[in-house]
């Protein structure tokens, strides 16, 4: 794959909007808000699921795909998350309450477990396929991170979900070869002290940590846009001109080239 491919862009589940999930590479995934939908008869590509924390529209398809992993498959699931993530997952989904624990059930007439979780560390490089994914700290909840997706000396960076970051702009600014930022943009401007509440950005919190990088020649792209205020949120983002360099609001299966 020479691009990456963004399965569900939403900020909020709909019957025609999927939350979460960019496909990376062959056998890889960012989080999984829409996997078995996006992949159909082909959710058994996916090897690898790479999570940014553990809200549920990040996580919600992880129960179901070990679900088909148990009965359809000889090695195991492989997610990878900070130790927080893991830490939500094993207490609030595979605690055999909520669904059963599958990091403990072998794949049935095999020796690996279904699941394997799989802890990561900040700034550390992870090579999946031919594509590389370092994590690194983001401003949302325990264990939040955002990465930095990179292929052929070409780079994406992806925020997933974050309040004001000073990180993400250290990173823009050490790395020229990013090209691109996603970034999400979740409510109106109006709606500022929820977006502190909640640890997310509107568009003049955006604009005001856009101004935080030195450089300005990398294309930023917004997601996770909350259905209900969509059309407002555009309207500002188009207004206040922050969609630099080309950039659009994203949509389930649109994609961004490497």
């Amino acid at each position: 794959m020479d691009y990456i491919k963004f399965l569900g862009t939403s900020g909020t589940r709909t019957p025609h909007q999927g939350t979460t999930c960019l496909h990376v590479s062959k056998h890889c995934v960012i989080d999984a808000g829409n996997l078995i939908n996006a992949f159909g008869e082909d959710v058994f590509t996916i090897k690898h699921i790479f999570l940014t924390h553990s809200h549920l529209d990040h996580v919600i398809d992880i129960p179901f795909l070990a679900d088909l992993f148990v009965t359809q498959q000889s090695i195991s699931l492989k997610i990878y998350g900070l130790k927080e993530t893991l830490e939500d997952l094993r207490q609030f989904i595979f605690n055999n309450r909520i669904w059963p624990n599958f990091e403990e059930i072998n794949l049935i007439g095999h020796t690996d477990k279904t699941v394997e979780l799989i802890e990561i560390h900040l700034d550390q490089k992870y090579t999946i396929d031919d594509v590389t994914l370092t994590p690194f700290k983001t401003n949302h909840t325990a264990g939040s991170c955002g990465y930095i997706i990179e292929k052929n000396n070409s780079g994406i960076l992806f925020t997933a979900d974050t309040y004001k970051c000073p990180k993400i702009w250290e990173v823009l600014d050490q790395n020229p070869h990013i090209h691109s930022l996603v970034t999400e943009v979740s409510f109106p401007s109006s709606f500022d002290k929820l977006a502190f509440d909640s640890k997310h950005l509107t568009p003049i919190l955006l604009e005001n940590e856009l101004k935080q990088s030195k450089r300005s020649n990398f294309t930023v792209y917004a997601m996770h846009l909350k259905t209900l205020f969509a059309p407002t949120i555009i309207h500002e983002l188009k207004t206040m001109k922050l969609l630099r360099n080309k950039g659009r609001v994203l949509n389930d299966n649109d994609t961004i080239d490497f």
